[in-house]
């Protein structure tokens, strides 16, 4: 929305009418448009004042106070909640809500679509409280001592299946024939190297044709 002109020529646009000199000519001499000369002169004489009207207004919030306590509560009680099933949901009770619209509400309320999978038997008393215990003892802990056992592993179906070209020209992936074998290896990193390193597997038997 552009910035409305000054009152200096929009006075100055008055002085010239009520001078005698017509519209245009006015209009030109101030190299403004003549239809903001034309609608200066009808506000002068609805108001008696040229002075703009006031520029936007309030929009009527889609999302009212109910329907924002609503969000917060399902959030709140179910955290996976989509902002599409929020917005069914806020269909039902009556209130229909754009997307994008329930969308700024959560981010201004400095929310953000997470979720980390974590093991379902942590919730259970015996796990947490080993835990607690566990995380008790850590600091007692020498770094030089411990031993990380991490394991790794290949296999030729990890291929990529698809991928970019331009239309009309075929892409060809290339992936090793034969039996999908798995080989793993096993490592045991300390704070200053690994050590202890094996293979589980042989190799992936191949046969090249």
């Amino acid at each position: 929305m552009t910035k409305p002109l000054s009152m200096d020529i929009r006075e100055c646009a008055m002085r010239r009418l009520e001078a005698g000199e017509i519209t245009r000519s006015a209009a030109s001499a101030l190299q403004v448009a003549v239809s903001s000369v034309v609608k200066w002169s009808q506000r002068q004489r609805a108001t008696g004042s040229v002075a703009p009207a006031k520029m936007g207004g309030n929009r009527k919030p889609v999302l009212v106070v109910e329907d924002r306590t609503y969000i917060r509560a399902r959030m709140a009680a179910e955290a996976h909640v989509t902002l599409r099933g929020l917005q069914a949901e806020l269909a039902e009770r009556g209130t229909r809500a754009s997307y994008g619209a329930i969308r700024n509400f959560v981010h201004a309320e400095g929310l953000s679509f997470k979720k980390t999978s974590v093991a379902d038997e942590r919730s259970r008393p015996d796990v947490a409280r080993r835990r607690k215990r566990w995380r008790g003892l850590q600091s007692s802990l020498d770094p030089d001592r411990l031993v990380f056992i991490d394991e790794s592993w290949v296999k030729t179906n990890m291929a990529p299946l698809r991928g970019w070209s331009p239309r009309g020209q075929s892409l060809n992936g290339y992936a090793p024939h034969g039996h999908w074998k798995t080989s793993t290896f096993l490592a045991a990193p300390r704070k200053d190297g690994v050590t202890a390193p094996f293979v589980f597997a042989g190799p992936i038997n191949v046969s090249i044709r």
